[in-house]
């Protein structure tokens, strides 16, 4: 999908799609749960964000984020820890807003 960035006004138009707030609504959950309380998810969710797998590079061309961007947050978080990471997502998500 790295036609999305092919001009900043086709890119502009294709943020405001619905499928576009989906695949950002999926970073940000997997983002978001990196610092869940339950260990299961939170190691799963670390997982998939660490992995520089082609899952998550799809996902993250879809939502028009920085693949790279999304899997240097995920670790961030997870070293955080549930508390100060979920502070930490919460402050970054209002900024990108």
């Amino acid at each position: 999908m790295r036609w999305i960035r092919k001009t900043p006004e086709l890119r502009s138009e294709l943020k405001k799609l619905p499928e576009a707030m989906l695949w950002k609504m999926v970073v940000w959950r997997a983002l978001r749960d990196c610092v869940n309380e339950d260990a299961e998810i939170r190691t799963q969710a670390f997982i998939w964000t660490s992995r520089n797998s082609r899952d998550l590079h799809e996902v993250c061309d879809l939502a028009d984020f920085n693949a790279e961007h999304v899997a240097k947050a995920g670790a961030v978080l997870h070293n955080l820890g549930c508390v100060r990471g979920k502070k930490w997502l919460d402050e970054t998500r209002r900024k990108t807003k």
